[in-house]
């Protein structure tokens, strides 16, 4: 490593993203060193990434239905919302809280990014609810997100489907996770083809 330069600007994509991923890495490893640390997010911790798909594996169809419902629709028909017209919607943040029993706790209504006509970025309204409770040390955040979609016909459909996607989509994740920190991804998430995280170290723009 004492050959790399020490400034990042004189560096090269290939020497700044190694560097990053050995910073990263780092991370991961002292927060699994010391779990009660908040060094990291849980949706950067691959332990924690399996508890959010193992919660919402075991969530029933039907109460998954009624957690979501707004998350797909807004998903999928972000023009629903009043203030978000259409083609302005450029991603939905779709929050959800796991308790300490890896149960899906509280699911919020998402949020909501957009332009207006002058090309200013706004977001839809949090839930209040959702504010308190985000704190408790009980309860750990996970976060969907994802641009707008149209799925094919028949593909991920309301409830069932769209439940597969979404623990597809912590899987893709989970994928991302491990890439981020320069490491292989396990066998049973290296072939996901599902949009994962937003940016890791694997993108340009995330030096940007």
């Amino acid at each position: 490593m004492n050959e790399y330069p020490h400034e990042p600007a004189d560096r090269t994509f290939e020497e700044q993203k190694l560097m990053t991923q050995v910073k990263e890495r780092a991370k991961l490893a002292a927060q699994q060193e010391f779990p009660d640390a908040e060094i990291l997010p849980a949706g950067w911790i691959p332990a924690e990434l399996d508890r959010a798909m193992l919660a919402l594996e075991t969530l029933h169809v039907d109460d998954f239905a009624e957690k979501f419902e707004d998350c797909y629709r807004m998903l999928t028909d972000p023009a629903s919302v009043p203030e978000v017209t259409e083609g302005s919607a450029e991603i939905l943040h779709q929050p959800f809280l796991i308790n300490d029993a890896d149960e899906v706790a509280y699911v919020p209504t998402p949020v909501i990014q957009y332009r207006d006509e002058s090309g200013e970025a706004h977001y839809t309204a949090r839930e209040s609810r959702y504010e308190e409770l985000v704190g408790e040390p009980h309860l750990t955040k996970f976060q969907i997100t994802l641009p707008p979609l149209e799925f094919d016909e028949g593909a991920y459909e309301f409830p069932d489907g769209f439940q597969i996607f979404i623990i597809e989509h912590l899987l893709a994740q989970l994928r991302d996770v491990y890439r981020h920190v320069g490491e292989e991804p396990p066998e049973y998430c290296k072939e996901t083809d599902i949009w994962g995280k937003p940016l890791t170290t694997e993108d340009e723009e995330y030096y940007d």
